[in-house]
C-alpha cells in the first residue's frame, strides 16, 4: 500500500481485516496492532482443539508484538458459536496486559455481528451490533480497489498453491537435474520472461496452453540453479537479498531479459514507479498450480519463490501456504525451511513495516 486508509469506527475494522489478511477468518483469535493511530500488524492464530494448552498459543500471538515494540492493540475473537473463543481470548488479553501492551479494546465477531465482552454500555449492545457490509465501508473500497479480494477460508488459501488438474508432465522428463550451462540459465529466464509478461497485460498463466505448460516447466525447473533462484528472488522482491552477494552474470541476464513492472528489478537507480505487485504475486500462484506434486524438487522451489514474494508484501498466511506445500513435498528444502521460522515467528522482512491502514476512534 502507498497512502494510508482511514477507517471511522469498529466496524470498518472489523469490515476491513478480512481483506488485510487475504481470507475470512473463523473460530480464531487475532490481534490488531496499533500505532499513531495505523494498523501495524495482525496476528491471528486459530481456535486450539479442547485440552490443548494455551501458553504456547498466546505466546506465538504476543511474542512478535513485543519484539516490535508495538504497544496499544484491538483483541478480536471469531466464533461460529456463542464463548468458544472465550478462553483464548482472556488468555491473550491477560498476557498482553502483563507485557504492559494497552489493550484498547475486545470485540467478538459472530453471525456477522460484533460483540463487546468488556463494554455494558449502550453502544455495545447485548444483542450485538451488525459489521457494515464491504459496499458501505470506503476504506474495503481502497483495499479492493489496491487488489485484495479475500478468500472464503484459510483452507482456500491452501488451494491457492496446490497444484491444478492440468498440472502434469510428460513422463521421462528428467527436470530434477537442470545442466549449469549458460544455454539452460538463458532458456530458464526466458521461460520466466515469457509467464510474467512484458506489462500487467502480458500472457497470463494457468491457460492451460501447451505453450504454457512448456514455460512453466522450464521455468520451474530452471530454479534448480541455485544463484539464477535467488536472483530471481530478489528481482520479484527487491530489497529481500542484497544485490552485491548475488551472482553478477545472472543479474545481467536479468537485465537484458526481465520485465519491470509491478516493482520487478527497482533496484536499477531510476527506475519507472514500481507499480502494484500482486499481479506479479497472482502469476507466480499460477505457475505454482502448474507444477504437479510428482516434481517435488520443482515444486518447492516455486512454491517457495511465491511464498518469499507473499511475504515481501506482509502476506503472511498465503507465503505460509506456499511454504506447507514445499515442505510436505521436499522436507529437506533449506531455504523453505529457513523461511517458515521468519514466518511463524512474525519477523517482517528486511525490517521493513508496511503502510497498514490508518484508524479513526477505532478502541
Amino acid at each position: 500500500m502507498t497512502s494510508p486508509i482511514r477507517l471511522r469506527d469498529p466496524g470498518d475494522v472489523l469490515a476491513a481485516l478480512p481483506y488485510q489478511l487475504g481470507y475470512l477468518p473463523r473460530r480464531s483469535v487475532a490481534v490488531v496492532a496499533l500505532e499513531q493511530r495505523r494498523i501495524e500488524a495482525i496476528v491471528r492464530c486459530d481456535l486450539p482443539p479442547p485440552g490443548v494448552p494455551l501458553e504456547p498459543v498466546v505466546e506465538g500471538v504476543v511474542r512478535p508484538l513485543l519484539r516490535e515494540g508495538l504497544v496499544r492493540v484491538l483483541v478480536i475473537g471469531y466464533e461460529d458459536a456463542p464463548e468458544e473463543s472465550e478462553p483464548l481470548l482472556c488468555a491473550v488479553v491477560q498476557a498482553l496486559e502483563r507485557s504492559a501492551v494497552a489493550v484498547a479494546e475486545v470485540y467478538v465477531q459472530r453471525d456477522g455481528r460484533r460483540f463487546s465482552p468488556t463494554c455494558s454500555g449502550t453502544c455495545c449492545p447485548a444483542e450485538g451490533v451488525p459489521v457494515p457490509a464491504p459496499a458501505d465501508v470506503p476504506a474495503v473500497a481502497d483495499l479492493v480497489a489496491l487488489g485484495a479480494a479475500p478468500l472464503a477460508s484459510r483452507d482456500a488459501v491452501d488451494r491457492v498453491v496446490q497444484a491444478g488438474p492440468d498440472a502434469v508432465w510428460p513422463a521421462g522428463e528428467d527436470a530434477g537435474r537442470p545442466l549449469r550451462s549458460a544455454r539452460v540459465r538463458r532458456a530458464g529466464v526466458r521461460a520466466w520472461a515469457a509467464l510474467l509478461g512484458p506489462t500487467p497485460e502480458g500472457p497470463r498463466p494457468a491457460d492451460g496452453t501447451p505453450a504454457w505448460c512448456e514455460h512453466v516447466q522450464a521455468a520451474a525447473t530452471a530454479l534448480g540453479d541455485v544463484p539464477l533462484r535467488d536472483a530471481l528472488i530478489a528481482w520479484l522482491a527487491p530489497g529481500l537479498l542484497p544485490r552485491h552477494e548475488l551472482d553478477p552474470s545472472v543479474l545481467r541476464l536479468l537485465e537484458r531479459l526481465m520485465p519491470r513492472w509491478g516493482g520487478a528489478g527497482s533496484w536499477r537507480p531510476g527506475a519507472a514507479d514500481p507499480g502494484e505487485p500482486r499481479g506479479l504475486l497472482a502469476l507466480l500462484l499460477g505457475v505454482c498450480r502448474g507444477v504437479p506434486d510428482d516434481r517435488p524438487a520443482e515444486a518447492a522451489a516455486v512454491c517457495t519463490l511465491a511464498a518469499q514474494v507473499a511475504w515481501s508484501l506482509g502476506d503472511g498466511a498465503l507465503a505460509r501456504a506456499a511454504l506447507d506445500r514445499a515442505l510436505r513435498l521436499a522436507p529437506g528444502y533449506r531455504l523453505a525451511g529457513l523461511l517458515v521460522q521468519l514466518v511463524d515467528a512474525g519477523v517482517r522482512p528486511g525490517g521493513r513495516r508496511p503502510a497498514g491502514l490508518r484508524a479513526g476512534r477505532a478502541g
